[in-house]
């Protein structure tokens, strides 16, 4: 397979072989290639994406009712759940 890349992009994947990164271009490329490729299998469903605009819209209900917490609050809640010094 002959891929053609930008004299940009090809300066890119260039540098992270020499600075080390990876060994070699093609690593560099399958690297890139999975992590996209990955991400695009990744993408939300239709009810996936139902749920969570329901439960964006939820949430601003709540806030537009006064009942969130302020920042400070939660952050505290949440190192306290999850065991997190501050």
């Amino acid at each position: 397979m002959t891929v053609t890349l930008s004299p940009d992009l090809q300066a890119r994947i260039d540098e992270k072989v020499r600075n080390g990164e990876f060994e070699t271009v093609d690593a560099v490329v399958a690297q890139a290639l999975t992590l996209f490729l990955d991400e695009a299998d990744d993408e939300m469903d239709e009810p996936e994406f139902r749920d969570t605009a329901a439960a964006i819209d939820e949430a601003l209900g709540q806030a537009d009712r006064g009942e969130g917490l302020p920042l400070a609050e939660f952050d505290r809640q949440m190192r306290a759940r999850h065991g997190l010094p501050r």
